[in-house]
């Protein structure tokens, strides 16, 4: 996920993760320098919980090769997120331990629908190196009380006859947090180091390894969640203290192991720790099975358990030098289904009319996410959120 974004980023991030997971499971050809190919995607994705949050986010990108060994794209998102969110954090599905600023839309639009509304824009090159690839993205996102831009560096080197991977990545983000019911402006800095190691073992199954270091600095607590403080039996409210330094840090396995020629299983598992004593473990299982030339199924169950960070309490009896409302950073677990289909077209089929042409591709995604904590929700007492998560693309390439 890239910082300084809020839900709908997020969950895009995973949705291509996801993706690509799936499309490299089951392995035919060799993929190993193919540039991004000449396509038009639009998506339409939505987040609904129980707790009265929507947000929808349409986003269309374009990518177009410009010679035998570059490729540029562009893309541009916007979320409409209800103003029911403002009451509470935004919850990410499939996401655990991740701060993000909670959004807070002035009365004028508070009577609408959709209360808030983020825009982003990415311009990004894929430039052929050798027997590696190197890819440069640019973002800028905005919103009412909060802006970010993101650099972002990856180059990704092949030995060994395409067989191994070396995969190195950098990003680094600039924010500006300036909450609609403050009057202060404040940075957040967000550096993130990514290595990524790749190795096919045999023809049936892929080994990856992958790490990542994030120092995020600055303002990184959510100040429309103001913190209840019980002084001498009376409840008064203060502003979130959080520590202005956070190191991140997480491990992660992987094995894709094909099954059969049309289906895959991979099984991974991620550790997390950081300096605010939060540590998590993420267990993920996913089957992709090629139901017909021109449909892939898939299906996945993850789920993940963390620690609380050494600064939270379920209640404060003093104002202590750092404090927080922010249920993300208590313990508790969460568990998620996601449900995948991709329809490709090709001449060889007459059962769906709409596939004929091959250079179209449907895209579906569906997330079912819950989360328990063990400290209830502020807002409305309850311990458990339940969210659903869908995504519809077109992919047309030319």
């Amino acid at each position: 996920m890239l910082p300084g974004q809020k839900v709908a980023a997020a969950g895009v991030t995973e949705k291509l993760l996801l993706l690509f997971l799936i499309f490299t499971a089951i392995y035919k050809t060799d993929f190993a320098q193919i540039l991004p190919a000449n396509e038009t995607q639009v998506n339409f994705s939505a987040y609904f919980d129980d707790f009265n949050v929507t947000v929808l986010y349409p986003s269309v990108s374009v990518t177009k090769r410009v010679s035998e060994s570059t490729s540029i794209t562009g893309r541009y998102l916007v979320d409409m997120i209800s103003a029911a969110s403002t009451k509470g954090y935004k919850a990410v599905p499939g996401i655990d331990v991740i701060t993000s600023a909670s959004g807070k839309t002035n009365s004028k639009k508070s009577s609408s629908l959709f209360g808030e509304f983020r825009h982003e824009i990415n311009i990004g090159l894929a430039q052929l190196a050798g027997s590696g690839i190197f890819t440069f993205d640019g973002l800028y996102s905005t919103e009412h009380d909060y802006t970010s831009a993101t650099i972002i560096g990856n180059f990704k080197q092949y030995f060994a006859e395409n067989n191994t991977s070396l995969e190195l990545g950098i990003v680094r983000s600039w924010d500006k947090v300036f909450p609609s019911t403050k009057n202060w402006k404040r940075d957040k800095n967000v550096t993130t180091l990514n290595i990524n190691f790749m190795q096919i073992i045999n023809k049936d199954l892929i080994l990856q390894m992958l790490s990542t270091y994030t120092d995020k600095n600055g303002q990184l607590s959510d100040n429309y969640l103001l913190v209840p403080v019980s002084i001498e039996g009376k409840d008064s409210l203060f502003d979130p203290v959080h520590p202005d330094l956070r190191i991140r840090r997480a491990a992660a396995l992987s094995l894709k192991y094909r099954l059969t020629n049309r289906s895959s299983l991979q099984l991974g598992y991620r550790y997390y720790w950081d300096t605010w004593d939060i540590t998590a473990n993420t267990y993920s299982i996913n089957y992709a099975r090629y139901l017909s030339d021109h449909i892939i199924l898939g299906i996945g169950l993850r789920s993940s358990n963390q620690t609380r960070a050494f600064f939270f309490k379920p209640e404060y009896l003093v104002t202590e030098q750092y404090r927080t409302a922010d249920i993300k950073l208590d313990s508790g677990n969460s568990y998620e289904v996601q449900l995948d289909l991709i329809l490709s077209g090709g001449n060889k089929q007459n059962f769906l009319p709409f596939l004929d042409d091959k250079r179209v591709q449907y895209i579906f995604n569906l997330i079912f996410y819950l989360r328990h904590t063990n400290t209830p929700y502020w807002f409305n007492n309850s311990y458990n959120l339940f969210a659903t998560d869908f995504n519809i693309g077109i992919r047309y390439r030319y």
